[in-house]
């Protein structure tokens, strides 16, 4: 009787550990970006997460909040690594905070066009600069893209004298606040979401960015002159807090990793494909585009590199050893 009465409530424990499993609410990862609900940031990320959560048996609930609605990028990365929030998919350059030499990706002219950024980014380069930000609590899941910048001034730009005097919004990062002025352009660093509402009040006279937020801000209800530069690339990464991290399995932590990596090659590929498309939208909107002579630029950012070279010589050098095999 004893032997039955043993058995029985070993199989009722058995029972109720594998309900308690099956029917164990998912764990809920908050991940916000700036970019608004249609922009091409939103639809990464729900890829990502149905990827992972199919992967995973459903037990991880994404919600994404665009626009940011979870918190701007630079409150969240510290929030991450504060273990406050858990995910953001960020620009690169607001983690220089965290590991200074991530600044080198804002150089001007550092990738001559996207390929060269995700080679880079998914080498060894990229790999340093993930395992210093894991020392302050940041975990890179995967490098994303963001398309190559261009300028979108108040007129027509056909050569580096057409910028002189003109104030552009600019990210929060001090080469590419650099960058602008040694354009001969003034630079107006401000929040992303600010731009348009500045820009209507003449705070600023226009700005840089890619060709999909001529189109997703709707810059073009501003402007009418774009400068096709192709002259800085801002890489977009994933980043979870370690807090978060911890707290997932291992094979999970895998499945995550492996469906960022894929979303990287897919983002890269999904950029070069709609640059062309986005400057006929553009161009259907009446924006006229001119391609100026990117040498004289170039040149122009010289400086720049001088005055950063102390800083990031060593990863200067990394980089070109990649670029310049090409």
């Amino acid at each position: 009787m004893k032997k039955r009465m043993f058995l029985a409530a070993v199989v009722v424990m058995f029972v109720f550990a594998l309900s308690s499993s099956v029917f164990a609410a998912p764990k809920v990862i908050k991940i916000g970006h700036t970019g608004t609900k249609d922009h091409h940031y939103q639809m990464y990320l729900e890829t990502w997460a149905e990827k992972v959560s199919a992967a995973t048996d459903n037990r991880y609930t994404f919600e994404i909040y665009p626009s940011d609605l979870y918190g701007k990028p630079n409150q969240l990365i510290e929030g991450a690594q504060l273990g406050t929030t858990d995910m953001v998919l960020a620009t690169g350059s607001l983690l220089t905070s965290y590991n200074p030499k991530i600044g080198v990706l804002s150089l001007p002219f550092i990738f001559k066009d996207s390929q060269e950024a995700h080679d880079v980014l998914n080498g060894p380069v990229g790999k340093e600069f993930e395992e210093g930000l894991a020392k302050r609590n940041l975990i890179i899941l995967g490098w994303w893209e963001n398309g190559m910048r261009h300028l979108f001034p108040p007129k027509p730009v056909n050569s580096i004298e057409d910028l002189k005097g003109l104030k552009l919004r600019v990210i929060n990062s001090a080469e590419m606040i650099d960058t602008i002025n040694a354009f001969g352009a003034s630079a107006v660093p401000m929040a992303f979401n600010d731009v348009y509402s500045a820009w209507q009040l003449k705070t600023i006279d226009g700005c840089e960015g890619t060709t999909t937020h001529m189109l997703t801000q709707k810059y073009f209800e501003l402007t009418k002159s774009a400068a096709l530069l192709w002259y800085m690339h801002v890489s977009n990464p994933l980043v979870a807090s370690k807090r978060l991290w911890d707290s997932i399995p291992d094979a999970d932590k895998a499945v995550f990793l492996e469906e960022s990596k894929k979303m990287s090659a897919f983002s890269f590929d999904f950029q070069k494909q709609m640059d062309e498309k986005e400057i006929r939208q553009c161009e259907e909107l009446g924006v006229v585009f001119t391609r100026p002579d990117r040498e004289p630029f170039i040149k122009a950012v010289a400086p720049v590199y001088e005055k950063y070279r102390p800083k990031y010589g060593d990863m200067i050098d990394k980089i070109q050893a990649i670029t310049q095999k090409k």
